[in-house]
């Protein structure tokens, strides 16, 4: 994969597509992208006539039904290559795009099975896939990954999928194009990195050297970029936390697993996608600022070491002789300051969700391939449970 970053990036979008033999590109984007910025046009003139059409049917969260008209489109048009154009949900679904036109089955068959009594099951998906373009509108670790996730209407809340052919042939941080999303997409997707830079400091000291390295300098990276965005030296800051996200995803190639990290993290990001996947209107990061002091209250005593990593993260300094929970409850209320600090709540209780559903948004929880695959989670799940209700309505 070739990173290509700066001022006028997406120049080297032509050489990219002659090197893959593209002459029939699909761009896929959302709708606000394309009719509120002049960034697929700019796209398509650079491309030398290699485009052959626009797909800006996908919204947040990559609803089933968008991927598989998207990709409807893609047979239409023959096209060869796929440019998604966006941040996370746009990048994500287009690689499921290209899963269903290589593999030519439904996503229901080809997506990660969970059983009830035995670790879940990620289906292999063998057949060639068409070379994908990522083209960032904002940072976001999904811009090389394998994995995707789609919102699904049916039993399951979302739907689960791997493919390492997927991942993009080269990704571009072209500062005209991080300059055209808002501010406040900016900051939404741009917290996810700072939030797993964070999350993974908790474990950097039992990774692997390759991985450390990734999590120090991840970390260093956002806490240092996510202040400045909206202010003198945010266009720097933005590809900045593009690279940070990129050192996310280096993590987790070179063996560190930074989705399952440690307890806290797994539990989190599994209830925050829950929620993002089954309440509309509530997104990721919200979950992430909400669920994170939560469940360091909740389970921070279970792993010692790992809530006082955090705090040393954040520059704490931590009390002597404080036992377990008295350290738990400690370092949650400084999380939860940092995270207000930088403009979030750290809670769900404006939400509309009912702490009743805290059973319901438990077992979509547990059934999340990330967090869960080898069900760590499982024998936590009262607290877990008793943490969600907290986070939704105040007692």
């Amino acid at each position: 994969m070739r990173v290509h970053a700066g001022d006028n990036a997406l120049a080297e979008l032509h050489q990219e597509l002659r090197r893959a033999g593209a002459s029939r590109a699909l761009i896929l984007c959302g709708r606000s992208v394309h009719e509120r910025t002049d960034l697929t046009q700019r796209i398509e003139s650079l491309s030398g006539g290699r485009v052959a059409g626009l797909f800006s049917g996908i919204s947040e969260g990559a609803p089933a039904e968008t991927i598989g008209e998207a990709a409807v489109k893609a047979r239409e048009l023959k096209a060869d290559a796929l440019i998604a154009v966006g941040a996370g949900s746009v990048i994500k679904g287009t690689r499921v795009v290209a899963m269903l036109l290589g593999e030519n089955r439904s996503l229901a068959e080809m997506a990660t099975i969970h059983r009830e009594n035995g670790p879940a099951v990620s289906q292999r998906l063998e057949a060639p896939k068409m070379p994908i373009f990522n083209v960032l509108t904002s940072p976001s670790s999904a811009q090389n990954r394998g994995g995707s996730a789609v919102r699904y209407r049916g039993e399951a809340h979302h739907l689960e999928f791997f493919d390492p052919k997927t991942r993009p042939q080269a990704v571009f941080w072209d500062s005209g194009a991080l300059a055209t999303a808002p501010l406040s997409l900016a900051r939404s997707t741009s917290f996810e990195i700072y939030w797993w830079g964070l999350m993974c400091m908790g474990a950097v000291e039992n990774a692997n050297p390759m991985a450390q390295a990734s999590r120090r300098h991840a970390w260093y990276l956002a806490r240092q970029s996510y202040p400045r965005l909206g202010v003198e030296g945010g266009a720097a800051a933005l590809i900045d936390l593009c690279a940070a996200g990129l050192l996310q995803n280096r993590d987790e190639e070179d063996g560190g697993r930074p989705w399952a990290c440690h307890l806290l993290a797994r539990a989190a990001y599994a209830c925050a996608v829950a929620v993002f996947n089954h309440y509309d209107g509530v997104t990721q990061p919200r979950g992430y600022a909400a669920f994170a002091p939560a469940m360091i209250r909740a389970l921070g005593a279970c792993v010692p070491e790992v809530t006082r990593a955090l705090g040393e993260a954040l520059g704490m300094a931590l009390p002597e002789g404080s036992s377990s929970a008295g350290l738990a409850e400690f370092v949650a209320a400084r999380v939860a300051c940092d995270f207000q600090k930088q403009g979030w709540h750290t809670d769900l209780h404006d939400c509309g969700i009912r702490a009743a559903d805290a059973s319901k948004l438990l077992t979509l929880a547990l059934h999340n391939y990330n967090a869960n695959h080898d069900r760590q989670l499982d024998p936590h799940r009262d607290a877990i449970q008793a943490a969600i209700a907290e986070t939704l309505e105040p007692r």
